[in-house]
């Protein structure tokens, strides 16, 4: 199976270093382009799914819509499914704050956030725990239900993408990763593998980690029309 993990393209929020969370916000004028140039890219290099995911959160949502959108006419797509297993971490009282105004608001929360090396729950976020669980839950049945010729593309945020890949990776450890809007991870997956073949780096690969190869190197801020 391969399996493409999409970070949603830009937001407002995202612009501003927000810790946006679950808060539902709409791509911004940029965001939009990025993700016509990822749907071109991807058209032109004839990845064409078998099976869409997104996140329920507008941004997740409206960045799929524009990458099938901008596929060759005569595609043919199976529906777009959501799953809250994709959303984004819950950030509590963070939400929707920028670090500056988090540290302006609850000094003493984010002093010991830094200064401890444990992962410290935010008030009335997600846990660790709540995250390692539906993500792994979300990928054990993804591989259930799915045959090793799908192709399955999943638009998500980017943290959470830092549990699923975990999950994928089947590792107990969650590594930080800083991904950009609209960032490419792609895992080739054999869902038949034994316990003798599981060792073969042919038969589970990852292909890409962290890529945005759509996007101009000089990152203008601008607004296309194609594809809308």
């Amino acid at each position: 199976m391969q399996l493409l993990l999409i970070r949603h393209a830009e937001t407002q929020g995202n612009a501003q270093q927000k810790m946006l969370g679950q808060l539902d916000e709409p791509l911004s004028p940029h965001g939009v382009f990025q993700a016509q140039l990822l749907g071109q890219y991807l058209s032109q290099q004839s990845w064409t799914p078998t099976h869409l995911y997104s996140s329920p959160l507008k941004r997740a949502v409206v960045t799929l819509e524009i990458l099938v959108a901008c596929h060759l006419e005569g595609d043919d797509f199976s529906p777009l499914q959501t799953d809250e297993a994709l959303l984004e971490i819950d950030n509590g009282i963070f939400q929707g704050l920028t670090w500056q105004e988090a540290e302006e608001q609850h000094p003493e929360l984010c002093q010991r956030l830094i200064s401890s090396q444990d992962l410290l729950p935010i008030p009335g976020g997600e846990t660790l725990s709540t995250c390692c669980d539906r993500t792994r839950r979300f990928i054990h049945t993804l591989y259930q239900t799915h045959q090793n010729s799908d192709r399955v593309w999943i638009v998500t945020h980017g943290g959470i993408l830092q549990y699923l890949i975990a999950a994928i990776l089947d590792t107990p450890m969650i590594w930080g990763i800083q991904s950009g809007n609209t960032a490419l991870f792609e895992f080739e997956v054999d869902l038949h593998h034994s316990s003798q073949s599981i060792q073969n780096p042919q038969l589970c690969r990852i292909l890409r980690f962290n890529e945005r190869p759509h996007l101009p190197t000089n990152n203008i801020r601008r607004c296309a029309t194609k594809c809308l």
